[in-house]
C-alpha cells in the first residue's frame, strides 16, 4: 500500500490522500486548501472562472497529478472551430492556454490505458476543504460517501456561490454569437449540465475498488453524514478518521468507536485540527448556557450558527423551547432540513424568516434568483411552491413581539437588522450569541470586528471572550488589540485528550497526523502513550510505502 498526501499537510483542511496498491488508486477526500488559497484569493480576487483549474496548479493550490483532470475545463470542447481571422486577438486552437504543462489529463490518460488513473474518490464529509476541488476530477471518477454527505453537498450548491461541483457541475463548450448580436460570430463558452456517479453507502458497508476494500463509518462531526474509512490492501489496514469528535449529539463514545472501526489498524491518519487544545464540552452544555442567556434576555435574541449544522440547529431549537420561544431560522437551513427529510413540524416551534432582497418589496420576483428563499425548491419550472412566502415570518412580525422570538442572524444577513430597528435604530434589551468558533484568519478577525461595529451601533448586546494576544505582546490593553465575542460553540473536532484515548484503543503500529497546525505536538503524544507508535510527519506529494 503506498500513501501521498497532496493537502493537509502542515495545514487546516484541504485533504488529499492518495492511496494506492496493484494498480488500483482512490483519494480519501479532495478538498480545497481554503488557508492555502488566501495567500492568494479574497473575496474580490478570485480564479478565473474558465481557467480556474491551471489558476490552481501554477499557483500550487492543486496537484500536479497526471490523468485525473477533466479536459474541457482546460481545453473547452468544440476548441478546433477557433479561429481569428474575424477577430485578429482570438485564441488560436493550437494556442498553449489550451494545455497543462507537463500533466496529461483525464481523457488522454484513458485514451493510452484504457482506463482512468484514479478509481474513486471516498468523501468524508460534505465541508468545501473536503469536497471543494472534486469538481475538478473528470465525471468518470465515481465519489462514495453517506446518503445525508450526498444530500448536503447537493443542498450547498443549490443555494449558496461557494459550490464544491462534487456531484453536479457544467460542461465547457464554446460556441458562436448570432449573426443579431453586436459583434457576430465571436467564440464564448457555454455551459451545459453534467453529473458524477455518487454512490452512497451504509454504515459498516464495505466495497471492493480494484485491488484495495474500503469500509465506511459513520461517526460525529458538526455536519451530518460525516465519515471514517478503513481501507485493506497488501495486508495493511488504514484508518482515515476524517473530521471526528466524540462530544456532539451522535450516540457514539469513543469506546464504541474503536469496537466499531474493529482491531488490526497499522496506519491510523488522524484528524489533529485540536491537538494544542485540552477543552472537551459538549452540545448538552451549550445548550443549558443559551437557555439562561435566553431567559435573562428581555428582548430578541439573536443566534448566529452555520446552517450546515444541524446538530447546532437542534441544540439551538430545544435551548429556545426550553425559554418559551419561537426559533426563527433562515431559509437556506430550512432547504437543508427538507432535503435531509427533517423539515419543522408545526409541533416543532420554528418558524422561517422571510429577508428583504431585491427590490425590497417582498415582491415574488425579489427571489427569482433564489427561489429557495421563496418557498422549498430551487427549481421556477417546478411547481411553485410559496410556503415561505406565504407563512414565513417578516421583520415587522418579529419585531411586534421580541421577546417571544429567538432569530438566526449570520454575518452576511446582518442588513435584515435594520428593519428591526426602532425610532431610533435601537434594538433595546436584545442580545446576540455567537455558536461558531473563533477567527482563526485575518480575514475573519476583520469580519468580528465589522460584526462588533453593526452590534454597537443597534445596541445589541454580546459578552465579551478574552482577546488573546499576539506572539510576544505583553499589552494586554493595548488599543489595537481586536474584541472577540465570547462563543457558545462546541468544536467538530476532537481534543487532545479524546484524540489520546483513541491512539490508545486502536492502538496502530504508525500515525500519520493531518489536518493540523501541530503535527510536532503527535510525536509528544506517542511518547506519552509509550506503546511504540511510530508518527510519521507527511510530507506534501512524498509516497510513504508500507
Amino acid at each position: 500500500m503506498n500513501i501521498t498526501l497532496f493537502g493537509g499537510v502542515g495545514e487546516i483542511g484541504g485533504n488529499k490522500i492518495l492511496v494506492e496498491h496493484k494498480g488500483s488508486r482512490i483519494f480519501l477526500d479532495f478538498g480545497t486548501s481554503l488557508g492555502y488559497e488566501a495567500n492568494f484569493f479574497s473575496e474580490f480576487l478570485k480564479p478565473r472562472t474558465n481557467t480556474a483549474i491551471k489558476d490552481r496548479i501554477e499557483i500550487g493550490a492543486l496537484p500536479k497529478i497526471p490523468g485525473i483532470y477533466r479536459q474541457d475545463l482546460i481545453r473547452p470542447d468544440g476548441v478546433e472551430n477557433l479561429n481569428n481571422d474575424t477577430y485578429s486577438r482570438v485564441l488560436k486552437k493550437n494556442s498553449p492556454y489550451f494545455y497543462l504543462d507537463e500533466i496529461e489529463t483525464c481523457e488522454g490518460y484513458m485514451a493510452k490505458n484504457n482506463k482512468p488513473y484514479l478509481d474513486a474518490v471516498f468523501l468524508s464529509h460534505a465541508h468545501l476543504d473536503h469536497t471543494g476541488a472534486i469538481g475538478f476530477l473528470h465525471n468518470c471518477i465515481d465519489l462514495y460517501c453517506s446518503k445525508e454527505t450526498m444530500l448536503l453537498v447537493k443542498a450547498i450548491d443549490d443555494v449558496t456561490v461557494f459550490k464544491s461541483k462534487a456531484i453536479d457541475s457544467k460542461t465547457n463548450e464554446i460556441t458562436f454569437s448570432t449573426q443579431r448580436s453586436k459583434c457576430p460570430d465571436s467564440p464564448k463558452i457555454c455551459h451545459g449540465d453534467i453529473s458524477r456517479n455518487c454512490i452512497c453507502m451504509d454504515d459498516k458497508e464495505t466495497k471492493k475498488i480494484g485491488n484495495l476494500f474500503v469500509t465506511h463509518f459513520l461517526q460525529d462531526h458538526s455536519v451530518p453524514g460525516a465519515s471514517s474509512y478503513v481501507v485493506e490492501a497488501g495486508g495493511k489496514k488504514l484508518l482515515y478518521t476524517g473530521d471526528i469528535r466524540f462530544h456532539g449529539t451522535y450516540p457514539m463514545t469513543i469506546e464504541e468507536y474503536a469496537a466499531k472501526v474493529g482491531n488490526g489498524i497499522n496506519i491510523l491518519i488522524y484528524d489533529g485540527t485540536r491537538i494544542d487544545s485540552d477543552i472537551v464540552l459538549t452540545e448538552d452544555e451549550i445548550r443549558g448556557k443559551m437557555a439562561e442567556r435566553i431567559k435573562k434576555t428581555e428582548g430578541l435574541v439573536f443566534v448566529d450558527f452555520s446552517w450546515k449544522d444541524t446538530t447546532r440547529y437542534e441544540t439551538i431549537k430545544q435551548a429556545a423551547k426550553e425559554a418559551g420561544r419561537i426559533f426563527i431560522i433562515n431559509a437556506r437551513l430550512a432547504y437543508l432540513l427538507k432535503q435531509l427529510g427533517k423539515y419543522p413540524s408545526d409541533d416543532d416551534n420554528v418558524k422561517i424568516f422571510l429577508k428583504r432582497k431585491g427590490s425590497c418589496l417582498y415582491s415574488p420576483d425579489d427571489y427569482n434568483k433564489s427561489k429557495h428563499e421563496y418557498g422549498l425548491s430551487v427549481d421556477w419550472s417546478a411547481s411553485v411552491d410559496d410556503i415561505h412566502y406565504e407563512n414565513a415570518l417578516i421583520a415587522s412580525d418579529i419585531k411586534e413581539h421580541p421577546e417571544k422570538y429567538v432569530m438566526m442572524l449570520s454575518y452576511f444577513d446582518l442588513g435584515q437588522i435594520f428593519d428591526l430597528a426602532d425610532e431610533d435604530g435601537k434594538i433595546p434589551n436584545s442580545l446576540f450569541i455567537k455558536a461558531q468558533c473563533a477567527p482563526f484568519s485575518d480575514e475573519m478577525e476583520l469580519d468580528e470586528e465589522r460584526l462588533i461595529n453593526w452590534l454597537d451601533t443597534f445596541d445589541i448586546g454580546y459578552d465579551l471572550g478574552e482577546t488573546p494576544l499576539p506572539e510576544g505582546c505583553e499589552n494586554k490593553e493595548c488599543p489595537k488589540l481586536r474584541k472577540r465575542i465570547d462563543r457558545a460553540h462546541v468544536s467538530g473536532h476532537a481534543s487532545r485528550p479524546e484524540l489520546k484515548e483513541l491512539i490508545e484503543r486502536i492502538k496502530p503500529e504508525i500515525l500519520i497526523p493531518v489536518h493540523t497546525e501541530h503535527q510536532e505536538e503527535f510525536i509528544k503524544l506517542a511518547k506519552e502513550i509509550g506503546t511504540g507508535i511510530k508518527v510519521i510527519i507527511p510530507e506534501y506529494g512524498k509516497p510513504l510505502p508500507f
